[in-house]
């Protein structure tokens, strides 16, 4: 128990140092930290006979770490078997969605997310894509507008961008994007001749985020209606792959919970 907690202490400064003390819900990892230590004292009090442990909570103890693990084990299945899927190109509309930047560069992943958006872009050059993601605080410009201004000068057409600058998480980003793209629909087909309109039905599109992020991000597409919706998932940053992990699976659960998956 207490190297569990040392190194959850160890991780929680490496996350600090790697990504910022600010990084979402990296408070975890002290907590989890707390516990051990908690267990740890309490096992070292009655291995030397001074009690301290009722002799149920072992029992209740243990019991919840096993099924904690069968629960991080099923929803890691889920995420991996949705990161294995492999996309068709030809999308008619790609959802990107944001993620952290900061003062004068982009993280990590969002970087990854926006470079296989142009590798999907030169593969598919008709495709256009809805950058998605609002100010958060800390946050100099919205994630949308630093999103289009990279795929700018990396060369990618104005006219195969979209911007949605409202959302503030996942769920938000899948929905508002879909917005975005029946007004775009509706618009290109205004002005395109009769047998090139397409209905909302007859599209397909796409969702880029990071391949842990992927079962989730297809689950909040499908019943927000998406048409023919495709995961194109992109590699989690080693140093933060842990992490990512354990939050997912905490939002996924707490999804089930509350009704949003």
């Amino acid at each position: 128990f207490f190297s569990l907690a040392g190194a959850c202490i160890i991780y929680f400064i490496i996350i600090a140092a790697y990504s910022g003390i600010t990084t979402s819900f990296c408070g975890i990892w002290l907590c989890l930290a707390a516990i051990f230590l908690l267990m740890g004292c309490f096992n070292h009090r009655n291995s030397e006979k001074k009690g301290g442990m009722p002799r149920k909570l072992p029992v209740f103890v243990y019991t919840s770490f096993i099924i904690a693990l069968l629960i991080f084990s099923y929803t890691m299945y889920l995420v991996t078997s949705a990161a294995a899927g492999r996309p068709e190109l030809g999308a008619d509309y790609v959802v990107v969605i944001g993620d952290r930047i900061y003062e004068d560069s982009l993280s990590a992943s969002l970087k990854a997310r926006l470079d296989r958006a142009l590798l999907y872009h030169e593969e598919s050059p008709r495709t256009v894509f809805v950058l998605s993601g609002g100010q958060a605080e800390g946050d100099p410009v919205p994630e949308a507008l630093a999103m289009y201004n990279y795929l700018f000068l990396k060369g990618m057409p104005e006219h195969n961008m979209l911007i949605e600058m409202d959302s503030a998480s996942t769920e938000e980003s899948i929905v508002y994007s879909l917005r975005v793209i029946r007004e775009a629909n509706d618009r290109r087909n205004a002005v395109v001749l009769p047998f090139l309109r397409k209905d909302m039905e007859e599209l397909r599109t796409g969702i880029i985020t990071s391949d842990h992020n992927l079962y989730r991000s297809l689950r909040y597409a499908r019943t927000a209606d998406y048409p023919s919706p495709e995961g194109i998932g992109t590699k989690t940053d080693i140093v933060m792959f842990p992490h990512e992990c354990v939050r997912e699976a905490c939002a996924i659960v707490w999804d089930y919970l509350t009704g949003r998956l």
